[in-house]
């Protein structure tokens, strides 16, 4: 897939007239070092065996571990994430599991227990498992496959239809519906300690994740506005750290407008000048 620069286009387009355009700012802000001590944990109701998160940030607060194989707990920013790149390693440090961990966008606090949630979540799983959680999670069990995903919530979903990315229609209060996989890492699982670099863009209708700088994910849809959150289900000792942000500066709808009229414009004016010249060439 060939990727083209919007400002380069729109000046190369208009250099045969003589006129250039050019963005007044960059296209990212500097990034800036996430701060973790502000960020606040939250669990979804427990399951029989498998309690509350436990997420414990480092003195500096640029580092948190998630230490208990609990029910899927989150652990959210207090900045929203919508407009931004964000990047930031995750590892797994020795442990006998091999269960889930990863990222939710557009998470609003309190979406736990809210029946209307909606929001963004990237999993990885190391190995296929089935399995069926008891009470209160009252659906049947499901497999979890082996590899990185993107679903979205809806609503409270049971443990179950986290464990499976599932939507069951006998549990009409929530559910997942899995929107891809990750391109080579779809099927793959996860390694122990080894430190995976994410790298993701969250735009209103567009998702793109890098993971070791190789694009997995690259998505579009209509996505919610919300918290960035690291999230866990079933997966002690996971760290997630140096996490940074950066706003991208997207150009205002009235120079988007003008500029993409000035292309028109001077692709016009090109074409007849070089009819008028061609005619007059033609015909001298």
């Amino acid at each position: 897939m060939v990727k083209v620069n919007f400002y380069r286009l729109i000046s190369a387009l208009l250099v045969p007239v003589g006129l250039t355009f050019l963005p007044s700012n960059s296209l990212y802000a500097a990034p800036i070092p996430v701060d973790l001590r502000p960020w606040t944990a939250e669990s979804y109701p427990a399951v029989a065996g498998f309690g509350a998160g436990n997420w414990v940030v480092s003195p500096d607060g640029y580092s948190v571990r998630q230490t208990v194989n609990g029910q899927p707990t989150l652990f959210y920013s207090d900045f929203n994430v919508m407009g931004s790149r964000v990047t930031g390693v995750i590892r797994v440090d020795p442990d006998w599991d091999d269960d889930y961990f990863g990222i939710a966008l557009g998470f609003q606090p309190g979406d736990t227990t809210n029946p209307s949630a909606n929001y963004i979540l990237i999993d990885w799983k190391r190995f296929n498992q089935y399995y069926d959680f008891g009470f209160p999670s009252t659906t049947p069990g499901t497999i979890a496959y082996a590899g990185l995903a993107v679903s979205r919530v809806y609503g409270i979903p049971t443990a179950d239809e986290f464990w499976g990315h599932t939507d069951f229609t006998s549990h009409p209060g929530g559910g997942l519906v899995e929107l891809a996989r990750g391109m080579t890492l779809g099927n793959v699982g996860w390694q122990y300690q080894r430190n995976y670099y994410f790298d993701f863009i969250y735009l209103p209708n567009r998702l793109q994740l890098y993971v070791d700088g190789v694009l997995q994910i690259d998505i579009t849809g209509n996505f919610p506005d919300g918290r960035l959150a690291f999230y866990n289900f079933s997966q002690a000792n996971v760290v997630y750290s140096a996490f940074t942000i950066e706003q991208i500066e997207m150009p205002a709808p009235g120079n988007l407008t003008v500029a993409i009229l000035m292309i028109l414009l001077s692709c016009g004016i090109y074409m007849v000048t070089r009819s008028v010249t061609l005619y007059s060439c033609v015909n001298a």
